[in-house]
């Protein structure tokens, strides 16, 4: 679709949208008298010192809102009230989820838009996805590539003009601690969750179930293990829709197979581990080779010994993790037979999920371990290693482990620091056809004091020729330009942000919309002091939307106890996107201008890119 036809069809879309919002606004006094308990037990407890029932919600702050002080300046562009939340009431507050002013604004249940999902539908179904189901979000990290870029996902604000931003949160707390999640038809969505040792209290009952668009309620849910009896090693894999409409889910060595519309578990295969005792191995979900459809999966290893469960025991917290444990082993999965085809056992333990890429007419497999990245080639009957290719030493002195890497074009990417570290973080790009071509750049100096780090990894826009990332030691976002030809990349922009969540990127390629939470905490600013919860938590998260192009803040939404954990702002069918919250909670979130004049992105929005002067990608051999 050119940008003339996206531009009509998208004020169809919001004048739809925001004709469904005054109907609902006429509904808001009696929606606001239902809440009237609440919303008085929640001002008695001190979580809320002021709420208004009004039209217009406050506004946000444009700094990043983590500082201890109150000083705050006001952003037409977003709905945030001030924070108001007290530091005396640590580990009450701080996971409530108190009415907020989005709450109010919505005035109830947050059903997708119809109008604009069946072209979020229709975009997907033409959408070129090799190996997953056509749908707006198979999987949480979009694609084989991991490029987190959900371009049929349409952002429904203004991006010239104020916004106002509605939520809706599920009734109860049922999804505790959720990690992610898929979508099939329109009115399908699942969520993935439990295996959540870092959490207080942990959960390791690993589930998926069906989640209802709209009122947020279950449909069912299916557990798949339970670590707590089996005692065996769990962290959080994902959910993911086949080709086949089915659901596949990891829960610590085994992948599932569900049916979509039951819950019914379908298959199940207990994956090989090699050296490694099944009882300290997980496989922290899953890519697809996009030649011929086969699952790859690989594992991460906790070692052998410790008692420690979760990410951060096979990361860092058992003694020497993660390079004391037995390396990781790839598995290739059948997706009709569900049995696997064939494995290998690697020469690092890896903490990134696999990528998957088809390049010159080979299905890759790479992953960053503890200190290179390999590649692995999948032949139809083999996995084996390239040794054509790599292994390449990726960090730099005082770095530490990379996540996932990402497929941009010819260049494999990945950003350093998934721990914390005290020197600067590295963006690299290493080129899929000859591994001695590497190029880095450092896009935050780090200040003396100033530790680096972002668990997740980044986000990538092959059309745009643009990676986007985070670190979260230093508060930043950021988005860095890469030259396709050289692999020399340059900083595009640096926002203050908060984050340690995976950044989505939704919207077409001339309007690309930049999506991540954003921490805010009145006791600490150290990111290795931040704590989850439920119990203990110390700090409550918003989500906001940025110009993918610019950086400019376009929305902010009110804070809510925190995101999931490391994980997903999982978008939605109908122009929506979904807050999953540590303590069970899913909230609809849905952006609209703030008037009844619909703007939308100039024209110029679909041929200009923004960069900016500064520093320069170094290359260096591989």
């Amino acid at each position: 679709m050119n940008y003339k036809a996206w531009q009509g069809t998208r004020t169809s879309y919001i004048q739809d949208i925001i004709t469904d919002t005054h109907m609902i606004q006429n509904h808001r006094k009696n929606y606001t008298l239902i809440l009237l308990p609440f919303l008085l037990a929640s001002i008695a407890a001190g979580g809320l010192l002021l709420l208004s029932a009004s039209t217009s919600p406050g506004y946000a702050s444009t700094n990043d809102g983590n500082n201890s002080n109150n000083s705050m300046t006001t952003n037409p562009s977003s709905t945030l009230l001030p924070n108001s939340y007290s530091s005396s009431a640590l580990g009450n507050t701080y996971a409530t989820l108190d009415l907020t002013p989005n709450m109010i604004a919505a005035g109830g249940p947050i059903p997708p838009n119809y109008t604009i999902a069946q072209q979020e539908a229709e975009c997907a179904a033409e959408q070129e996805n090799p190996g997953w189901y056509p749908t707006l979000a198979p999987a949480e990290h979009h694609d084989s590539a991991r490029s987190e870029m959900y371009p049929c996902a349409q952002f429904p604000g203004s991006y010239t003009g104020p916004n106002n931003v509605y939520a809706y949160p599920s009734p109860l707390s049922t999804y505790i601690t959720p990690f992610s999640m898929a979508t099939r038809g329109i009115d399908e969505m699942y969520i993935y969750g439990g295996a959540a040792a870092d959490a207080k209290p942990p959960t390791g009952q690993t589930y998926v179930a069906s989640v209802e668009p709209g009122t947020l309620d279950e449909k069912w849910r299916t557990y798949l293990n339970n670590g707590n009896i089996t005692n065996e090693f769990y962290l959080q894999g994902a959910v993911y829709t086949l080709p086949d409409g089915t659901l596949a889910a990891t829960a610590g060595h085994q992948l599932f197979k569900l049916n979509a519309t039951t819950g019914a578990i379908i298959a199940k295969v207990t994956l090989p581990t090699g050296d490694n005792p099944a009882s300290d191995s997980g496989f922290n979900g899953l890519s697809i080779f996009p030649g011929d459809g086969s699952l790859i999966l690989k594992s991460f290893n906790r070692p052998v010994g410790c008692p420690l469960n979760g990410y951060s025991a096979a990361a860092y917290a058992c003694p020497g993790a993660p390079a004391s444990a037995s390396p990781s082993v790839l598995s290739v999965v059948d997706p009709d037979t569900w049995k696997v085809l064939g494995w290998v056992q690697g020469t690092e333990n890896s903490a990134g999920r696999i990528t998957a890429s088809q390049f010159e007419g080979k299905n890759y497999a790479y992953f960053a371990g503890s200190s290179n990245v390999f590649r692995y080639v999948w032949d139809g009957n083999n996995i084996t290693l390239d040794e054509t290719w790599g292994p390449v030493p990726y960090l730099k002195p005082g770095q530490t482990i990379a996540g996932a890497v990402e497929i941009l074009g010819n260049w494999m990417i990945l950003t350093t620091n998934g721990n914390p570290s005290n020197v600067p973080m590295s963006v690299v790009a290493i080129s899929q056809a000859n591994s001695s071509k590497l190029t880095t750049l450092d896009p935050i100096p780090l200040e003396p004091g100033q530790q680096s780090t972002y668990y997740a990894h980044g986000a990538v826009d092959p059309e745009n020729n643009r990676i986007y990332a985070m670190d979260a030691g230093v508060h930043k976002a950021f988005a860095v330009n890469i030259d396709p030809s050289t692999g020399n990349m340059s900083v595009a922009w640096v926002e203050s942000q908060w984050s340690q969540s995976y950044i989505m990127l939704i919207g077409p390629s001339y309007a690309r919309v930049f999506v991540n939470t954003n921490m805010s905490s009145l006791v600490t600013q150290n990111v290795s002091e931040m704590k989850p919860g439920s119990i203990g938590a110390n700090y409550k998260e918003q989500i906001q939307w940025r110009d993918a192009a610019t950086g400019n803040l376009l929305a902010a939404s009110d804070f809510f106890p925190s995101s999931a954990s490391y994980a997903d702002v999982p978008v939605g069918y109908g122009g929506l996107i979904y807050d999953i919250t540590n303590i069970g909670n899913i909230i609809a979130l849905q952006v609209l201008p703030a008037t009844n004049v619909t703007s939308t992105t100039n024209a110029d929005m679909a041929s200009t890119t923004t960069t900016t002067t500064g520093q320069n990608s170094t290359s260096a051999a591989g």
